[in-house]
């Protein structure tokens, strides 16, 4: 591809090819342009493991470092090409939504609080969301699957669409479009046995993590019943809508968006079931939703 350096221009000049005002770029930048996003399709990781073990994930190095422009809020990876897989990690802040576009045609929308490791390879498109929740709409490829790894197991897809939510004792998934695949390892015997696995369809929510008990450690995805997969990435759009969710999630889930901060003033109320649509950060709405208004209190952030 051509040498060309386009300098501080770059963002400028990117920002206009993708979003289809590439006629009013010169054409010397335009034809770098196009160049750049070509070679950015054929770009590849050699070396890609499948990952199971933890500290392979954390510890993996790499000989180049490829640098994550952002341009009109979309991520690319940009030069130079690293000579071996390199791990990219993505986060958003508090109130925060980001959306991440791959050459590929894959697009990850990031929920606030949350961060997503992004690891291309030949064979893998492998992404960890190591906190919080993102939707994950992937390009249609075998030859390559799309895996999310999650520390509570991982979901594979070939081409579809669907939620990922990482919680503290298990992980969700909700499928929009398409048919995914939970699995993960028996407790304590990992890369040794066979996977727990189950399919997943359009509608579809699955939880998925390991349970410990006394007895030791055990593994398992169920299925919720049938949910509105539209109302459960509606979050994307600005509204959190919750279908019986207990009142301590709802506060922890609507804390994310709100620049105030609902407080739990009654423990016996953390149980309630809530149901109901509101605006991302609108804390005063919760107290409509709950028979006792007063079982919860907003907070300044400046306090």
């Amino acid at each position: 591809m051509s040498e060309r350096n386009l300098g501080k221009r770059a963002s400028a000049v990117f920002e206009a090819f993708l979003d289809g005002r590439d006629g009013d770029l010169h054409p010397a930048d335009r034809a770098e342009a196009s160049a750049f996003w070509n070679w950015l399709g054929e770009f590849e990781r050699p070396g890609a493991a499948r990952v199971r073990q933890r500290p392979a994930w954390l510890g993996r190095a790499a000989a180049g470092i490829a640098a994550l422009a952002v341009v009109g809020g979309t991520l690319w990876l940009s030069h130079p090409r690293p000579a071996r897989e390199t791990v990219q990690s993505v986060a958003t802040g508090h109130a925060e939504r980001r959306r991440i576009a791959f050459s590929d045609g894959s697009v990850v929308t990031l929920a606030a609080d949350s961060r997503v490791d992004v690891a291309y390879a030949p064979r893998e498109r492998r992404l960890r969301l190591v906190a919080g929740e993102a939707l994950f709409k992937v390009a249609h490829d075998k030859s390559r699957p799309f895996v999310v790894e999650t520390r509570h197991g991982e979901v594979v897809a070939v081409g579809t669409m669907f939620d990922v939510s990482v919680g503290r004792r298990e992980a969700k998934v909700t499928v929009v479009e398409g048919v995914v695949r939970v699995a993960l390892s028996e407790p304590g015997r990992p890369g040794t046995s066979e996977p727990i696995e189950k399919l997943a369809r359009k509608g579809e929510r699955l939880s998925f993590g390991i349970a410990k008990g006394t007895g030791g450690d055990t593994g398992f995805i169920r299925q919720a019943a049938d949910i509105d997969a539209d109302s459960a990435v509606a979050w994307t759009r600005g509204r959190l809508v919750f279908r019986g969710e207990p009142l301590s999630e709802v506060i922890e889930e609507v804390n994310r968006y709100a620049k105030d901060r609902l407080v739990l003033t009654d423990p016996r109320a953390g149980s309630v079931r809530v149901y109901g649509v509101v605006n991302q950060g609108d804390t005063a709405a919760i107290r409509d939703l709950i028979a006792n208004p007063g079982a919860v209190a907003i907070e300044s952030r400046q306090r």
